[in-house]
């Protein structure tokens, strides 16, 4: 059975090696001249000349027939016709009968049933089907262009080869790369090395990745990226479906707003276009660059939606946040770059300063990273911490409070005043007493984190104990809560749950 096996191997071997070694079989020439001593190693063809090899028909105006060699020379009016696969056309061919190759040159103009390249120069192995070109070429493939300084066409499975300088013009895009490869028969790009695809809404590079031109989908690995006007969507890998303006990026994840300088980053996120949305997840963290410090945010989910006139940053679930000067956390968060307010909701808390800050909401205006006023409502609460026993307390129905460089300046309490003060000795910093206060509305001045005075709209119900006397129960207001253990004391913190 192996020597059979061996014989058939042999015999198949001979039948190829036969086949390339046919001779060159010359159809037609109107004039036939041969002369032994000026040109003895061919003869000229003159006029509608055609001649076949294997199975391919060639014809030409004129040629020389190289005998010993296997091997024509043809000018004028080239045309290779391969069974109904090819049809290759030029000015000069130089075609070798051994090899089975052909090198033709100037104007060639390489058709079949998917496409059309016209180029310079084209060596085609009529054995393999391969043909490539050594400078510039362009391809016409239904509505697309393609332009390369060198590239390769495998006609047997429809797939090109483009290097160097690669152009591909579309009706809604166009490429850039400088390898690249094509099936002209799925209609599918493969990108290696650097690569963009632009278009009149974003720009996508990648340095490897697929496009199916027929679909309009796409998978992008390697640096890959997309931009629009708004912002810059990274990720080790990018998938982009164009009929339904979706995208989804896997694996270091980052979102960069230029605008706003922000930059969220994650493990997915997902790109809704007609929408102008991005969904960022799986361990994201939210940066807000300042001039002179930098907010880290973590939540479970990040949003960031632009519609006319209006861009959103959403947190949702457990958001936590850090900057130097003031810290917070709540369950969700919405902050609008457009009129720069900040709203947090389900038990939110904030530390600016020496101030806890709570409320039922907190909406605060934060400009630059800096905070200028701030609305608590309703059961709002601020706590300022004494020592370990005694803390300042102020609540009411609703709070305003006003600030300058992050630090409170300034205070509104609207309906239901109340408020706690160590009193102090100015010189020793003894502490004297405890005041207690009652007042519908009334308004605090700070200084230093300090408070340095009180305006009262109306006669305020205020009473003083002398601090040996205070009782436990009187140190607190009702709701009162120190959540100190909870302040985000660095950027890491804000992972801790």
């Amino acid at each position: 059975m192996k020597f059979l096996f061996h014989i058939l191997l042999l015999l198949l071997s001979i039948s190829t090696i036969a086949q390339n070694s046919k001779r060159i079989e010359i159809l037609n020439a109107d004039n036939t001249y041969a002369n032994a001593n000026i040109h003895p190693d061919y003869w000229r063809l003159i006029g509608n000349v055609s001649f076949k090899h294997n199975d391919a028909i060639m014809t030409c105006d004129s040629a020389y027939h190289y005998t010993a060699e296997n091997k024509m020379k043809a000018f004028g009016k080239i045309k290779i016709n391969q069974g109904d696969s090819i049809t290759l056309t030029g000015e000069m061919l130089t075609y070798f009968g051994k090899e089975n190759k052909a090198d033709i040159k100037g104007d060639v103009v390489l058709i079949d049933k998917h496409m059309t390249l016209n180029t310079e120069q084209v060596f085609y192995n009529l054995s393999t089907n391969i043909a490539s070109y050594p400078s510039k070429g362009t391809i016409i493939d239904n509505e697309k262009t393609i332009n390369s300084k060198r590239g390769a066409y495998h006609s047997n499975i429809h797939k090109f080869i483009f290097r160097d300088s690669v152009v591909v013009l579309a009706k809604d895009y166009k490429i850039l790369t400088d390898n690249m490869h094509y099936n002209s028969n799925s209609e599918v790009t493969y990108f290696f090395g650097p690569s963009f695809i632009i278009s009149d809404t974003k720009t996508i590079y990648c340095e490897n990745g697929w496009y199916n031109t027929k679909t309009d989908i796409a998978q992008f690995r390697k640096n890959s990226y997309i931009t629009t006007d708004n912002y810059l969507l990274k990720g080790d890998s990018l998938y982009y479906n164009k009929n339904k303006q979706y995208g989804k990026a896997f694996s270091n994840v980052e979102l960069i707003d230029t605008v706003e300088n922000m930059s969220v980053y994650g493990e997915i996120a997902e790109y809704f276009e007609a929408e102008e949305k991005v969904i960022i997840s799986e361990k994201p963290m939210l940066e807000l660059l300042f001039e002179e410090d930098t907010l880290f945010m973590h939540a479970k989910q990040f949003v960031s939606q632009q519609k006319i006139g209006e861009k959103k940053i959403l947190a949702y679930n457990k958001v936590k946040f850090f900057k130097t000067d003031f810290q917070g956390k709540c369950d969700s968060l919405t902050y609008n770059f457009t009129d720069s307010v900040v709203e947090m909701y389900k038990d939110p808390i904030l530390w600016s300063s020496e101030f806890q800050i709570t409320a039922d909401s907190i909406q605060f205006l934060a400009n630059k990273g800096k905070i200028s006023r701030m609305f608590l409502h309703p059961s709002p609460m601020i706590i300022a911490q004494e020592d370990s026993l005694d803390y300042n307390q102020i609540k009411g129905k609703n709070m305003t409070a006003y600030f300058n460089d992050n630090k409170m300046r300034k205070m509104d309490v609207e309906g239901n005043g109340q408020s706690i003060f160590i009193v102090t000795d100015e010189e020793t910093k003894d502490k004297m007493g405890l005041n207690y206060t009652e007042c519908t509305d009334l308004t605090l001045y700070f200084k230093d984190s300090k408070l340095d005075a009180v305006n009262y709209e109306v006669k305020p119900n205020s009473v003083t104990t002398p601090y040996q006397d205070v009782e436990e129960k009187n140190r607190y207001l009702k709701g009162f809560n120190w959540r100190g253990s909870e302040q985000p004391k660095c950027k890491e913190d804000i992972f801790i749950e």
